[in-house]
């Protein structure tokens, strides 16, 4: 065989293999989605992640800076994310399900799921105080956001592309990345909005704000932004083979 037939035998192979584990991973979500005992359960712990991460880690928060009510939907980003996962799967079992609802529950449970592993992976880097003394220290908030990712990446598989429901996925995570980090939040140390409460490194409480600031943009941008670019390619397909349609 010669070098470039291989090549293309071992890409058509590596190809393959992903599709064959899509599309295991797929029908296993579809099992789960299709069990009403399993949903349900799926629903109260995210319901219980919403109610306890918002009150946990956000109420002091909200209580002490006194956001204005506009800013609430975009302040407890990674509870709300777990509660609209939970919703989203309901809305599967039933049939009812919304596209948009899973694309922005998808990209959000992604973006704020790294979001928050990349934060204490910092965190770690500079303090090297790798603590576990509550259900809100580092190790516990970095393994229930990789959850988090990959509850988002599964219920990417059921997001269909769509220009509309990507322009407005896209606008809600550019307004979402403005209220955190744009000086809309009076009073707030370093001039910035919403951002999540932080930890202080080395007694400085906005050491990370750029860093996470870089990181939350940047994945606004491959996340939306990859949406967007399949959803119009999906359009120009969809285009082309109508014109087709239309000349026969």
């Amino acid at each position: 065989m010669s070098l470039d037939l291989l090549s293309l035998a071992i890409r058509s192979s590596g190809r393959s293999t992903l599709h064959r584990a899509v599309v295991n991973v797929r029908l296993w979500s579809d099992w789960v989605i299709a069990s009403r005992a399993l949903v349900w359960l799926i629903f109260a712990a995210c319901l219980f992640a919403f109610v306890f991460g918002t009150l946990g880690w956000y109420g002091e928060f909200l209580a002490t800076i006194r956001a204005p009510v506009w800013s609430l939907p975009f302040i407890p980003d990674c509870p709300l994310a777990a509660g609209l996962f939970g919703l989203a799967v309901v809305l599967l079992h039933y049939r009812r399900s919304s596209n948009l609802l899973n694309q922005l529950t998808a990209v959000a449970c992604i973006k704020y799921g790294t979001w928050t592993m990349a934060f204490w992976a910092l965190y770690w880097m500079r303090t090297g105080n790798v603590e576990l003394s509550s259900l809100f220290s580092g190790p516990v908030m970095f393994i229930t956001h990789l959850g988090l990712t990959v509850m988002g990446a599964l219920l990417l598989l059921y997001v269909r592309p769509n220009l509309r429901d990507s322009l407005l996925t896209a606008a809600w995570f550019v307004a979402s990345d403005l209220v955190d980090y744009a000086p809309v939040a009076p009073n707030r140390v370093g001039g910035y909005g919403y951002y999540p409460p932080l930890p202080s490194v080395n007694g400085d409480p906005t050491a990370l704000v750029m860093p996470m600031l870089i990181q939350a943009v940047l994945m606004t941008l491959l996340l939306c932004g990859g949406l967007l670019v399949r959803a119009a390619a999906d359009q120009r397909t969809r285009l082309v083979a109508a014109q087709r349609a239309a000349q026969t």
